[in-house]
Formats: structure tokens, C-alpha cells, sequence
């Protein structure tokens, strides 16, 4: 895959030393490369600048999205929290909460994780919410 630079037309105005380029004689500005991060745009404040210039044609592109709302039922999502302990052995808690219904229910990290997550033991992932209302149902939180 080819380079991809900043999308931002102002980027290279910009001008800052690391975007010199050329040789004597013949030096110019460039735009900067596009950050994995941000992947169009090489800051946030280029992505900012992308967006002013640019909001009312991705509006009209895309269309105006009504509200959009989550019912009491479909509210529960999987959390994970850090516990920091001075002397060693953190870890994580698990909860399947509906805030919505006031509902926050200690989970075991198999609930909350995927096997693959928990092979690669990253603590603070957590299986995609879409899986809560079923894991709900499941511990009778809901039906």
C-alpha cells in the first residue's frame, strides 16, 4: 500500500521543519503522512480543520441521522474494572449492568471474555455488548 498522506489541504501550510523536503534550491512544504492512529488526517487538529471545511458535504452525503434511542430492555452492557492492589496481583472484576433498570451483576471473566481474550489475557476486554441481553436472559436478569 502506497503512502497516504494527511487529507487536509491546509496540512502543508502548516509549516513545520519536518515537512521540508527538496534539495537546495528547490525546497517546498509537503503534507504529513497520514498517522495509523487517525488514519486520514496526521493530528486530530488536521482532522478538526478536515471536518470545518468539510462537515456540510459529509451531512449532506451521509444524511441527518434522527435521535436514536436504546430501550430499558436492550440497555445491558458488559464492564470491566481494574483493581489496583499495592501488593501485587491485580485484576479485574466483571459486571453485566443495565443502568438504565438500576442492575449491576458480578460476572466470572468467562462470561465477560472471549476465550480468545482470555488466552491472550487481556483483562480489560470484554465480549461486544450485543452479547449482555442474552447473557441476561441466561442469569434470569431479564427476559
Amino acid at each position: 500500500m502506497a503512502d497516504m498522506y494527511c487529507q487536509n489541504k491546509e496540512c502543508c501550510y502548516k509549516k513545520n521543519q519536518s515537512q521540508i523536503r527538496g534539495t537546495k534550491g528547490n525546497k517546498h512544504y509537503q503534507s504529513n503522512k497520514a498517522s495509523k492512529w487517525y488514519e486520514y488526517w496526521c493530528s486530530t487538529g488536521c482532522r478538526d480543520q478536515w471536518y470545518k471545511d468539510n462537515a456540510t458535504v459529509c451531512m449532506a452525503t451521509v444524511g441527518i441521522i434522527p435521535k436514536q434511542t436504546v430501550d430499558v430492555e436492550d440497555a445491558w452492557e458488559i464492564s470491566a474494572e481494574y483493581n489496583y492492589q499495592s501488593e501485587g496481583g491485580n485484576s479485574h472484576d466483571y459486571f453485566l449492568t443495565n443502568k438504565l433498570m438500576g442492575v449491576r451483576q458480578p460476572i466470572t471473566r468467562q462470561q465477560a471474555q472471549t476465550p480468545e481474550q482470555i488466552r491472550n489475557d487481556h483483562g480489560w476486554c470484554r465480549k461486544l455488548n450485543s452479547e449482555a441481553k442474552p447473557l441476561a436472559i441466561e442469569l434470569g436478569l431479564a427476559s
